[in-house]
């Protein structure tokens, strides 16, 4: 009976950490434009020059 019970715990902590973790990327991708690490105008590695 305890091992289901901690098999049945050990589900739902895995859930919830799961389910925190892509809230947050979805959250870290989507945020407004100052706390968003991407940039599509300015990109942060420069691959060369247009000159």
């Amino acid at each position: 009976m305890g091992s289901i019970l901690s098999t049945f715990g050990a589900l739902v902590i895995g859930g919830i950490v799961a389910s925190a973790t892509v809230i947050g990327v979805v959250n870290a991708q989507t945020s407004p434009h100052g706390a968003s690490p991407a940039n599509v105008n300015q990109p942060i590695i420069q691959y060369g020059s247009t000159n």
